[in-house]
């Protein structure tokens, strides 16, 4: 057992004090997948061995990805129309109250906190009716390099604070399996961030797309670097979180949302520590002959 990774090492040893406990998932770094091990006693006359089955949970993680978002969808639509009527009645008092030229500086504040928050609690049930519209995803081939530039070009052209972006893909023809639009959505929600947290640290909107063949299993990534403050620890653990932001006006689903879009589609999100500094997220890719 001395060479088995120390998160199988742990299983196998609860397992032993307990066979019909079934031990949970566990990754041997953060950028592998996720594996669930299994065991079995061989009896061989006086020798005992353990045989150790060892299974890749992506397939079986998309199939319940894919149930969940289903599910998930068809009931927060049913909450966010019943929450939207009476959500656009109170906006529409509010406006009307703050025009009153009976209203006084203290209640016209009040009115504006009203305003403000009907409108952030609509941007949340925005967020949450995408759940519920989104196609399948539809994988197709894509050459990374010439979505990455395409995507950018496309990026300053629809928003209003322009960003800088670095480009690098090695092997050049690099390419992926994944649904084009939903990449869109993943890329424009962690750039958004990336590009507002390089602002604030430098002064310049940066970021960094890099993207390779990760040595061990030859699949493909990308990372989104920006040159930000970077996220602690505390933070990081939360990350994926629905609901859970840092951000005054956040509705804290856009990395939750990003992280379903890429299991939908058979790839993984992780937020990777950055020894350059920054934030850094990893996308990484099934093999492009990876069939769905």
């Amino acid at each position: 057992t001395m060479f088995l990774p120390a998160p199988l090492l742990d299983r196998l040893k609860m397992w032993l004090q307990n066979p019909h406990r079934r031990t949970s998932p566990f990754k041997t770094a953060i950028e592998n997948p996720e594996v669930q091990a299994n065991f079995a006693s061989l009896q061989q006359q006086q020798d005992s061995s353990i045989l150790i089955f060892l299974e890749d949970n992506s397939k079986s993680m998309q199939q319940a990805q894919q149930l969940k978002l289903a599910s998930l969808g068809q009931l927060t639509a049913s909450i966010a129309h019943e929450i939207r009527n009476p959500l656009g009645a109170i906006s529409h008092a509010a406006q009307l109250l703050a025009e009153s030229e009976s209203l006084d500086s203290a209640d016209q504040h009040l009115s504006n906190i009203i305003h403000e928050h009907t409108i952030r609690l609509n941007d949340t049930i925005e967020n949450v009716l995408e759940l519920s519209r989104r196609h399948p995803a539809s994988p197709q081939p894509i050459n990374l390099s010439d979505w990455l530039i395409e995507f950018s070009d496309q990026f300053n052209q629809t928003e209003v604070d322009q960003g800088k972006f670095f480009v690098s893909v090695q092997p050049e023809h690099l390419e992926i399996r994944f649904d084009s639009s939903q990449l869109q959505q993943v890329l424009n929600n962690l750039c958004e961030n990336g590009l507002r947290y390089s602002m604030q640290k430098t002064g310049k909107p940066v970021i960094h797309l890099n993207a390779g063949l990760q040595a061990d299993t030859d699949q493909p990534y990308l990372d989104i670097i920006d040159e930000g403050p970077g996220i602690d620890s505390q933070t990081a653990s939360r990350l994926f979180e629905p609901f859970h932001t840092t951000e005054r006006t956040g509705t804290g689903l856009g990395l939750y949302i990003s992280r379903e879009l890429c299991q939908a589609n058979n790839a993984r999100l992780d937020h990777i520590a950055s020894y350059q500094g920054g934030c850094c997220f990893r996308i990484i890719f099934p093999h492009a002959q990876t069939t769905h």
